[in-house]
């Protein structure tokens, strides 16, 4: 007979997370762990440390114990753990989050019409918080530490506000990109109050302003929030990067392709779903500098015109690539299946090529390609390029830790392929967002969950009441 030991888990130090709560920590050295940078001048360390002084990233190497004695650090154990950059969310409509999967089985058409054009209506600035901190609480959980809040619901400036309070709440890292609502009776606020918006964020510094546009590709868009030269003016003239959704089709790509003869496109635009737009608008972003968030299970499950993320197409003319969730109501909320979503699709892609004999098929996507367009493409995309997305000396100390000694993980053969392919939300084992603890042993902090679910209930409650829609939880 086989002997199976057992033991009780251990659980990580609680007085490690008092001191780190409490602030009196000036610095933190996570020692021992296997260390991802995503920075090809560090690269990655079978065994290595991070030492982070305040909110930044102050080295990243072997045995940096006298370094960080030299700043009195508290020291964390991560012998155990998987350290590397949290991930960076490009494109999520955060303020749905009371909505979660409430439309599993929908297309574009149907979350249209039952998310735009019936409950988005019904939204009070309650909502839009409640939507927003169950978003960036289960960002949190499942190790994103930025979020771009693609906010197309923002019915009046206390909307707008709602939903930045929640971000500033969780303490995560988020990128609040304004719109007008799709539909529906509204203040017409937008895009004026922008400028107000951006004077009052929150002084943590941890949330930024965007202006949302949105591709002319459906019929609901109204004209005020579409790309167009005066809508990238204006965001230029307040200082604001631009994310466009709806990037798709031969519509919205001929607007593109104008805008770009026209030289209006630049770096400051990030394009969401990319999805069988013509040539001209792919030259336009590669010549401009724009950067690209693909929607993985969207795209795919949704039905985003011929459903397949346009990775290859981006690889190939050296537009690395993002990734962004798009909307719980109907898709996975973490970025471990979207990883291994857009890894599927395109490995699927390049064997059907080799099967059919076509010896110009691309290289197959790697797990380091992938986890690069989750890390620091997402932070480039984002905007934060300069601020997050590797483990950089000098850059936030917005990092993740994922346990390798899970029933799920061990025994540790590949670090990599173990984030892209085998982990999930529960062996997150703590997030640190500018070096401050938002998640620790498994546990989501600063909220109490029972009354966020109290309050999620009663706002999904209101909405579907309002728009005459019956809750069937097993439909």
């Amino acid at each position: 007979m086989f002997d199976v030991p057992t033991s009780t888990p251990r659980a990580r130090d609680v007085s490690v997370l008092a001191e780190l709560k409490s602030g009196d920590a000036k610095a933190v050295l996570l020692s021992g762990g296997v260390v991802i940078s995503m920075d090809p001048s560090i690269g990655d360390l079978a065994r290595g440390d991070v030492l982070i002084v305040g909110d930044t990233i102050a080295a990243v190497g072997q045995d940096l114990a006298a370094q960080a004695a030299t700043h009195g650090a508290l020291v964390v154990d991560a012998s155990e753990v998987i350290l590397l950059p949290g991930f960076h969310d490009t494109h999520r409509h955060a303020w749905q989050g009371q909505l979660r999967r409430l439309l599993p089985d929908a297309d574009l058409a149907s979350y249209l019409t039952k998310v735009h054009a019936s409950m988005a209506h019904h939204y009070r600035p309650i909502d839009m918080y409640v939507g927003n901190l169950i978003s960036a609480l289960g960002a949190i959980d499942s190790g994103v530490t930025t979020v771009l809040d693609f906010s197309h619901n923002s019915r009046s400036a206390a909307h707008t506000d709602a939903a930045i309070e929640a971000w500033h709440r969780s303490g995560i890292r988020a990128v609040h990109a304004s719109s007008a609502p799709m539909d529906g009776d509204w203040d017409a606020q937008w895009p004026k109050d922008l400028a107000r918006a951006k004077q009052e964020l929150p002084a943590t510094g941890l949330v930024t302003l965007r202006m949302a546009l949105l591709g002319q590709a459906v019929d609901i868009i109204p004209d005020l929030v579409a790309l167009n030269e005066g809508n990238i003016a204006y965001a230029r003239e307040l200082g604001l990067e631009i994310s466009v959704d709806g990037a798709f089709g031969d519509k919205v790509g001929s607007d593109m392709e104008r805008l770009g003869r026209a030289g209006v496109l630049g770096p400051d635009l990030t394009y969401i779903h990319c999805t069988d737009l013509p040539p001209g608008a792919w030259a336009a972003i590669a010549d401009s500098g724009g950067h690209i968030s693909l929607a993985p299970t969207s795209d795919a499950q949704v039905g985003i015109l011929g459903g397949k993320p346009p990775v290859q197409k981006a690889m190939d003319l050296g537009l690395n690539p993002s990734i962004g969730v798009d909307i719980e109501c109907s898709l996975a909320s973490d970025f471990f299946s979207q990883m291994r979503a857009l890894l599927t699709i395109q490995r699927q892609d390049v064997f059907t090529r080799r099967y059919a004999g076509d010896d110009e098929a691309p290289a197959l996507l790697t797990d380091r390609e992938v986890l690069g367009f989750a890390t620091i493409n997402g932070a480039r995309a984002n905007g934060l390029g300069d601020l997050t997305g590797s483990l950089t000396p000098g850059k936030k100390a917005d990092v993740i830790g994922i346990r390798a000694t899970d029933v799920n993980l061990f025994p540790l053969n590949n670090a990599i392929g173990t984030v892209v392919q085998g982990a999930d939300p529960r062996n997150i084992e703590f997030v640190l967002v500018a070096g401050a603890p938002v998640k620790w042993g498994g546990q989501v902090l600063g909220v109490d969950l029972d009354r966020v679910r109290e309050l999620a209930t009663d706002s999904r409650d209101f909405l579907l009441s309002k728009a005459g829609t019956v809750l069937d939880v097993v439909s």
